[in-house]
C-alpha cells in the first residue's frame, strides 16, 4: 500500500547542499507528502464507505 520511505539517504543528501538548493529540496520533498497524506485519507474515506 504505502512504499517505505528513504529518509536516510534524503537528509544526508540535504545536509550537504547548498542552502538553496536545500530549500528546492525541502519544498518538493514537501509537496510529494502532502500528495501522500491526501492519497491516504481518500483510501481511509473509500474504506469506511466500503463498510455497511
Amino acid at each position: 500500500m504505502l512504499k517505505r520511505r528513504r529518509t536516510h539517504q534524503f537528509k544526508r543528501n540535504t545536509r550537504h547542499t547548498s542552502p538553496n538548493r536545500r530549500r528546492i529540496m525541502l519544498k518538493n520533498i514537501h509537496k510529494k507528502v502532502l500528495l501522500r497524506r491526501k492519497l491516504f485519507a481518500l483510501l481511509q474515506m473509500e474504506e469506511m464507505a466500503a463498510q455497511p
